[in-house]
């Protein structure tokens, strides 16, 4: 039995400060997390002013924010055959024709703003979730041709997180993978993206039918559908990294992580959810996706794979010189040292050198018995003096 946290906040469009039937539904989600076992471990609420200025609904959607802004259609992986069965044209085609626009530029060519567009995402023609944060829909311009804009509502979801006087309310919630499975936990007791295809037991089901006894202005849609949580026990780790401040390296799933050979650099890269290598072939794709309703156990196996995946190729090892005065014992499965062989040149120059030093030697030989004759003769004069009486 592994116990499993996951990131949960009521969005602000079902989270209005003071508003007693938002408060309701607060309270009909913790009592919802309890009949599931979930346990309730941590809350806290977060005011937009704060969002903005951390910048966290940005970070939280930073693989939706990046389609939706900051990278062309050409840049994106887009899955190709998903892409022709859902909007029966080819990616290739598509892009040739000019036809594809990220959020921003979509703006500009439908000559609406970010309200509008989102407003326009929700009746489009044709739609797809390619996967986690990474949406396609087809809309129309007045001449009745066909563009394809990637993440439309991204800017407009944005706003209700940081115009004032909003926020947010959040959980982290614990339960057992033996009790309640990932997949489960988001399909039954969260319940699907589109609320209106949520179990009406499930949080989002519960807000889609009582929407007006919960406090809401509108009925809930795909965009506002009451509630976020994690897909994932990896996408927990970094979301409850950036919304409660917990690092990475801090909590009981990165620590295990981080035993099991990732890095806490590594964590925190992937937390923005990166196109890794999936397969060895080099196919990449959403790290995101790769874990997407795995239980702890199965989605750790499956990161260690990425990480080995993704790992750089180590150096080359450098040459390592033995001096004369550190040689070790060569082992004996070892090629022999091969001897070093000298040239012409060596012997001529070693001959050279003896000889100067035999003729050195032979110079201070000689000068040495002079001396020694010198004073034996010395001394055989004193002793022939001192016989005959001379001091």
């Amino acid at each position: 039995m592994t116990k499993q946290r996951a990131f949960v906040f009521i969005k602000p469009h079902a989270c209005v400060p003071k508003n007693d039937n938002n408060l309701l539904y607060k309270q009909k989600l913790v009592e919802t997390f309890t009949e599931n076992g979930c346990e309730v471990i941590k809350e806290g609420k977060i005011s937009s002013s704060v969002i903005e200025k951390r910048k966290l609904i940005d970070a939280h959607y930073y693989a939706i924010a990046s389609k939706a802004t900051l990278l062309k259609p050409s840049e994106l992986n887009v899955p190709e055959d998903v892409f022709q069965k859902t909007f029966g044209i080819s990616w290739k085609e598509a892009l040739e024709k000019n036809v594809c626009f990220n959020a921003l530029d979509a703006c500009k060519e439908l000559n609406v703003d970010a309200l509008g567009l989102e407003k326009r995402s929700r009746f489009a023609k044709r739609s797809v979730k390619f996967g986690g944060g990474f949406y396609c829909a087809e809309m129309l311009k007045e001449d009745g041709t066909s563009i394809y804009v990637f993440n439309a509502f991204f800017m407009s979801m944005r706003s209700q997180f940081v115009e004032k006087g909003k926020q947010i309310k959040w959980f982290v919630v614990e339960f057992d993978d033996e009790t309640l499975k990932w997949e489960d936990f988001r399909a039954k007791v969260l319940g699907p993206t589109d609320p209106k295809k949520a179990p009406e037991t499930s949080l989002r089901g519960i807000l889609f039918k009582n929407w007006k006894k919960y406090g809401l202005m509108r009925k809930p849609t795909t965009g506002e559908n009451g509630v976020h949580a994690s897909a994932s026990p990896f996408e927990a780790l970094a979301e409850i990294a950036n919304w409660t401040g917990e690092p990475v390296d801090e909590q009981a799933y990165g620590k295990l992580l981080i035993q099991h050979g990732i890095t806490k650099e590594t964590l925190e890269m992937w937390g923005k959810d990166p196109q890794v290598n999936i397969r060895s072939d080099g196919l990449k794709g959403s790290l995101f996706d790769q874990v997407e309703d795995m239980d702890s156990k199965e989605c750790m196996k499956n990161l260690m794979q990425i990480n080995k995946l993704n790992e750089p190729a180590p150096p080359p090892q450098p040459v390592v010189t033995k001096s004369s005065s550190s040689k070790k014992k060569q082992n004996s499965d070892a090629p022999p040292t091969p001897k070093k062989t000298t040239t012409g040149t060596d012997n001529g120059d070693a001959k050279a050198l003896i000889g100067v030093l035999v003729v050195v030697g032979l110079t201070l030989l000689a000068g040495g018995n002079k001396k020694a004759a010198k004073k034996e003769d010395k001394n055989a004069k004193a002793t022939n003096n001192k016989k005959n009486g001379k001091k």
